[in-house]
């Protein structure tokens, strides 16, 4: 492994870890100040919402400025979120209209989050910038294993020290003193990837037509490669952020976990996670190549959603976790992968910023969807987000068929 590589991997372990801390215990928090599943869902779209705005433009200044800048500026916006979350725990329990004054608090927690969170996009950059062309599969797929890793990990913390006296508060202090850490680690050994000589020269900063992201996605749709690979994507992602919005309420309401069983059982979807990312993800890209690898994802996705109908009991439930996983695990990087090569390197960040506003905007509109219609259908919901996968691969078929 590259040596270059260890910082995005140390900064995307961390993020991920500082994440899936929040994914057992959330619920709880949420239901002990009175909020309940539409407050869960607004809660859930508050941070992408905000990052949809912040990853283009924080992209394109980190082509124009370099990775090392954005990506420091972005870490301490997450630490300082974290900070604002741990204040909640110390104000009183009042309610301020529909909500109570804590969830506010968090809602703002993840609000200031979101504003600095493109780092994700600007890491993706970080990489490409020091891959080749034939590395980036593997590398992308080795920050997937190192996803996997921060989701064995960060659910079965957040599970188990929620149990603590004083619930949810050490949690969110470790969230915090691994951020600080991280940003520590960032300032000393973090080098810039990007020579000043491969940089835009300059960029327009009005922060209105940053904001304006379907006139740069248009910019690319000239690109029939980038607008039948975002096309696909869109599907995927609403169909990826729906399934993360409402899987621990499924656990919660089938099986009855409670934060420890749900930590325990993300441990086993990180090991899943790592197996198939780091490993199966770059071999399979390797034989039949990233675009097919991508579909072969999609199909296994929405086989394990239209399967999920039909499961009565956890044992049932298991295997199902793996194909899905499965599907997730060879879609992400190998999607990564593609549109990397699809642009030049002075345009990574913005490309890689136009991804991350996709993935933000989805996780910001279908936690709402899928939340509601969770609540009037059940687990059927798994049924509509099958067809969904099935249009888009058929429409993929007619449109432009397997070959690029």
């Amino acid at each position: 492994m590259k040596k270059e590589l260890l910082p995005v991997i140390l900064l995307t372990f961390v993020n991920t870890l500082n994440f899936s801390i929040l994914i057992p215990i959330l619920p709880f928090i949420i239901k002990s100040y009175g909020g309940g599943t539409v407050i869960y869902g607004i809660i859930l779209s508050t941070y992408p919402f905000f990052q949809f705005f912040a990853a283009p433009i924080l992209g394109s200044l980190s082509d124009r400025y370099g990775r090392r800048p954005i990506l420091l500026i972005s870490q301490a916006g997450t630490m300082l979120s974290w900070v604002i979350f741990a204040v909640a725990y110390f104000v009183p329990n009042v309610s301020v209209g529909i909500v109570s004054i804590p969830l506010l608090i968090i809602i703002i927690s993840r609000i200031a989050d979101g504003a600095t969170g493109g780092n994700s996009a600007v890491a993706s950059a970080y990489l490409s910038d020091i891959t080749t062309h034939e590395e980036k599969t593997k590398a992308f797929g080795m920050v997937g294993g190192v996803v996997g890793l921060g989701l064995i990990f960060g659910p079965v913390i957040g599970g188990l020290t929620m149990s603590h006296t004083i619930g949810y508060l050490i949690p969110i202090l470790l969230t915090l003193a691994i951020s600080i850490m991280t940003l520590i680690v960032m300032v000393k050994y973090l080098p810039e990837s990007l020579p000043s000589n491969l940089r835009v020269s300059k960029i327009k900063m009005s922060i209105v037509e940053e904001l304006q992201f379907f006139p740069k996605l248009i910019k690319y749709s000239k690109n029939r490669k980038i607008k039948y690979l975002f096309f696909l994507r869109a599907m995927f992602l609403f169909v990826f952020s729906s399934f993360s919005s409402i899987f621990v309420l499924f656990m919660i309401d089938h099986f009855a976990f409670d934060s420890t069983k749900i930590g325990l059982f993300f441990m086993v979807v990180g090991i899943f996670l790592v197996f198939n990312q780091a490993f199966l993800a770059g071999l399979i890209s390797k034989r039949i190549g990233d675009l097919k690898t991508f579909i072969l994802g999609q199909m296994a996705l929405s086989l394990s959603q239209f399967l999920y109908i039909f499961t009565s009991n956890f044992w049932m439930f298991l295997p199902l976790v793996y194909l899905n996983n499965f599907g997730l695990s060879i879609s992400m990087p190998t999607f990564k992968s593609l549109i990397s090569k699809s642009v030049d390197e002075s345009k990574q960040g913005e490309i890689m910023g136009i991804d991350e506003s996709f993935f933000s905007a989805s996780s910001a509109i279908s936690p709402l969807i899928a939340t509601w219609l969770y609540a009037l259908f059940g687990k059927y919901v798994f049924l509509i987000q099958s067809i969904i996968l099935v249009i888009s691969i058929s429409f993929f078929w007619v449109k432009k068929g397997w070959r690029e």
